[in-house]
């Protein structure tokens, strides 16, 4: 062997070493999150864009990308209609929806369902002259929900007309408005605790803020994030132990 081919052959191994170096540190990197992780909502709504959220409430386009990013590639996403309205703007709309992921981990493939009743009376318009177009939506997301094994309903889902004789504003806050007020703060670098006083001034626990004090907390949030020069300095800087302050449990 010349003294050429030698040096050809140490390059070789040199460049093996080096793409083998590679390899080993992409698989380090690898996502080891677990639905059984405390924070596992968090880390779910943390991958989702400005716009794939309403008031901090999930899309449906939204947590379908992300569903895609965490098991597979969607092979089946089919809506079956088992009631359709006998009233137009008034009727009932039953839907069933089937999603099927080819799992990226090689564990062949995972199949989720779900149902909901949407009714004409209970949508704004112009969502109450598409009732079946309107199901078929909301039952993808609450599939897509249980996939992702979170319980935060998405924004189509929370979408109803007023209804001042069904009013719940008098109730306590409730955990998918806080999921919404945190993910907001935590988005536009805000202190939980001043956002919430800023409505509920004389409030000193969560267990004292209204439902109705939670929907205007998240109007003026909404405000906050299209209009950033409407943000007070004094409401500046996000604590992810703001529940601990407010007497809740730790995060």
């Amino acid at each position: 062997m010349t003294k050429v081919q030698e040096e050809a052959e140490a390059i070789e191994g040199m460049i093996d070493e080096i793409i083998e170096d590679k390899v080993v540190a992409v698989e380090v990197e690898e996502n080891n999150r677990k639905c059984t992780d405390v924070d596992w909502v968090d880390y779910i709504l943390d991958q989702l864009a400005d716009h794939e959220l309403a008031q901090g409430n999930p899309t449906t386009d939204g947590l379908r990308r992300v569903a895609e990013k965490e098991f597979g590639q969607i092979v089946l996403s089919d809506t079956d209609i088992l009631e359709i309205p006998d009233k137009a703007l008034t009727g009932k709309v039953t839907a069933k929806h089937t999603l099927v992921f080819q799992r990226h981990d090689g564990k062949g493939t995972l199949r989720v369902s779900a149902c909901v009743d949407v009714i004409g009376t209970k949508l704004p318009a112009p969502f109450n002259q598409h009732l079946v177009a309107t199901a078929c939506t909301r039952a993808e997301g609450k599939a897509l929900r249980r996939a992702l094994k979170i319980r935060v309903q998405t924004a189509e889902e929370l979408m109803t007309a007023e209804d001042p004789e069904d009013d719940n504003g008098g109730d306590p806050i409730n955990d998918q408005q806080l999921l919404a007020i945190n993910q907001l703060c935590k988005r536009n670098n805000l202190n939980v605790v001043l956002v919430i006083k800023e409505v509920a001034k004389s409030m000193k626990k969560l267990v004292d803020v209204k439902n109705i004090q939670g929907r205007h907390i998240l109007t003026n949030l909404a405000e906050y994030q299209r209009n950033q020069s409407t943000i007070d300095d004094s409401l500046v800087g996000y604590n992810e132990n703001w529940k601990e302050d407010l007497g809740g449990k730790k995060k």
